[in-house]
């Protein structure tokens, strides 16, 4: 009951903000997952609004190159649709736990990178909300720098992703890095983007001539309070 009234409060402050109702078909699934003692590893699902997982189903096939910052469910819903995936971890216990569901399920075309934040003296001058800082407004990454988990994409040549998802730390600055790194036609996929400060920086994806933009918006399996997915999808280079 508690759950319900919680879902209900969320589906009505979405439908005032959002002048839609669209996210209460998921209602019935969101009550299931809550219940069901699943992980996003036992699922094989991206940890993001149930619609947007819809979304990229659709998007996806077995010519997809992917790179995403942040491992999980994510990193095998993409290894079991897409060509390969490139997923970048900053905490190596996790990626144990991913590595030995990748060999369960025999997915061999993931390369998973752990790039953990790294000590600075100078965290506490430096803004989680500027991309060139590197840094992240989570309490257990306090007094980090990411900046070698952020330009790992570097590596790669320019337009060399379908698909970059963003869902792990400083994530304004992998935004910046992520977006020389996408084919025209591809897409940047942002997670928890009602967190403002996340694109803020980056006006230029809401120009319609460049980027086309869609939101998702509802329940996410796990959660009591509902976000925000937003794609963009990459019109010229």
């Amino acid at each position: 009951m508690k759950d319900s009234l919680l879902f209900i409060r969320f589906a009505v402050e979405f439908a005032i903000e959002n002048k839609t109702l669209s996210h209460i078909k998921y209602f019935n699934r969101w009550h299931r997952d809550k219940k069901s003692g699943e992980s996003t590893l036992s699922l094989g699902l991206p940890w993001m609004t149930y619609d947007a997982i819809e979304f990229l189903d659709k998007i996806c096939n077995s010519g997809i190159r992917v790179f995403e910052w942040g491992s999980g469910g994510s990193t095998l819903f993409f290894a079991s649709r897409c060509k390969d995936v490139v997923s970048v971890e900053h905490d190596t216990f996790w990626i144990k736990s991913l590595r030995e569901k990748l060999e369960d399920l025999n997915l061999k075309n993931v390369s998973v990178k752990g790039i953990e934040g790294v000590p600075i003296d100078n965290f506490n001058k430096l803004n989680p909300e500027n991309p060139d800082d590197f840094i992240s407004k989570d309490k257990k990454s306090s007094g980090l720098s990411f900046e070698k988990y952020v330009n790992s994409i570097d590596q790669f040549e320019t337009e060399c992703f379908d698909i970059v998802v963003v869902d792990g730390r400083a994530r304004n600055s992998c935004i910046k890095r992520a977006i020389p790194h996408i084919k025209r036609g591809g897409y940047l996929i942002v997670d928890n983007s009602d967190r403002k400060y996340y694109l803020s920086p980056f006006p230029n994806l809401n120009n319609p001539a460049v980027w086309e933009k869609r939101e998702f918006m509802g329940p996410v399996f796990f959660q009591h309070a509902f976000s925000k997915t937003s794609v963009f999808r990459k019109l010229i280079s």
